[in-house]
């Protein structure tokens, strides 16, 4: 079989990522199966099956486009580990640091207390801990490890992650009508803007990993942590993640925006 174009693999990717949540959201609407994250309920079986949805969906583009030797490849890209230990640090306390920095000026500025309960987990730890590595796993690949880099090859470092954070964020779009999940509840334009922060420096961390995915996830891990277990007041958190974001992208490779002839996406399985 000929190798599809670039384009064809990114579409193929994005319409099973969000076919496979759609069809899971369709199925617990029919049967009106609550959400949950508790995996011995069918509604947390649901969101097992969904997380990986962007995983699948690159595995399948690369299996039908590139066959073994693609996927292959993708994999030991993702998973380079020999890389400066400075980017592992940083990518786990990125989170922290923004919601601490964040919380100390909403305290300063407004003289908001911190909540006694700022420390609440909502799931068991063993299970949050797994939750947290297989979330991480199963939308890293697909979203920063494959997706990524070949939006970036035509839109620019820059381009390429405002877009991958675009499509991640409406990814969520069946959760924002799910009563239990995180996003239930949120307005859909700041979350996609958040999204958007986050993959910014995740691109950078990434990019300094020469393409390993394992920052992506340490940062995806983190966030999550805080968004499953401290309470403190947002006011600013989606300022300080702007400026994070912001002082990612001035450290991103040049050039930033670009509008590229897509047939270069072909020989990026090639590189």
């Amino acid at each position: 079989m000929e190798k599809q174009t670039g384009r064809s693999q990114l579409i193929l990717h994005v319409v099973i990522s969000y076919a496979i949540l759609w069809l899971l959201f369709v199925i617990g609407r029919l049967f009106e199966i609550p959400f949950t994250y508790d995996p011995r309920q069918l509604g947390g079986l649901l969101v097992l099956v969904g997380v990986p949805a962007s995983l699948i969906g690159a595995i399948s583009s690369v299996m039908i486009t590139s066959g073994r030797d693609g996927l292959r490849r993708l994999l030991k890209r993702s998973f380079q580990w020999r890389f400066s230990p400075i980017w592992y640090l940083t990518a786990v306390s990125t989170p922290l640091l923004v919601t601490a920095a964040s919380t100390i000026a909403v305290v300063w500025f407004s003289g908001t207390e911190i909540p006694d309960n700022w420390f609440s987990p909502s799931m068991p730890f063993g299970f949050m801990l797994f939750f947290l590595i297989y979330d991480g796993l199963g939308e890293e690949i697909g979203w920063r490890g494959f997706a990524l880099p070949r939006f970036q090859v035509s839109l620019g470092s820059l381009g390429g992650s405002i877009v991958v954070g675009i499509l991640w964020a409406l990814w969520h779009l069946p959760l924002f009508f799910m009563p239990g999940s995180s996003q239930y509840g949120e307005a859909l334009i700041p979350y996609i803007y958040l999204l958007i922060c986050w993959t910014v420096v995740m691109t950078l961390f990434v990019g300094k990993a020469r393409g390993s995915v394992l920052p992506a996830i340490l940062l995806h891990g983190s966030a999550n942590f805080v968004a499953f277990t401290i309470n403190y007041p947002h006011q600013y958190v989606r300022l300080f993640w702007g400026i994070a974001a912001l002082i990612a992208a001035a450290f991103l490779p040049k050039p930033l925006i670009r509008f590229g002839n897509n047939s270069e996406l072909n020989t990026f399985e090639q590189s």
